[in-house]
């Protein structure tokens, strides 16, 4: 901690820098990993291996995308309802399905 407070008060650079350098260390782990996927991957199936990887990567893109959309999505509803001065019987069920936005926002930023 001492060496980015270090950084901050020499000058700009040196703290695009050393930020720059702090950014390039958390990704280390995720590459090491992606690389040692794609190595296990062509080493048992060549080409195909590292297709099929990539895929099952891939795959969980539309998840989180339908994920991220949802809780939004129920928000603007519980707005629309009350804005419309719809009865209170339909606040209730938007009120329920924008806390299940939320929740599924949560578990997505886990994710």
């Amino acid at each position: 901690m001492l060496s980015v407070v270090s950084a901050i008060q020499e000058a700009e650079a040196t703290n695009v820098i050393f930020g720059l350098a702090l950014g390039y260390k958390s990704i280390i782990i995720p590459i090491f990993a992606i690389a040692i996927s794609i190595f296990v991957s062509f080493t048992f199936a060549a080409m195909y291996g590292i297709a099929m990887a990539a895929l099952g990567m891939l795959s969980t893109i539309a998840t989180g995308l339908a994920i991220d959309a949802y809780g939004p999505i129920s928000d603007n509803a519980g707005g629309i309802a009350e804005m419309a001065g719809m009865s209170h019987c339909i606040r209730e069920r938007t009120d329920a399905l924008d806390a299940a936005g939320n929740t599924t926002a949560a578990i997505r930023k886990v994710l």
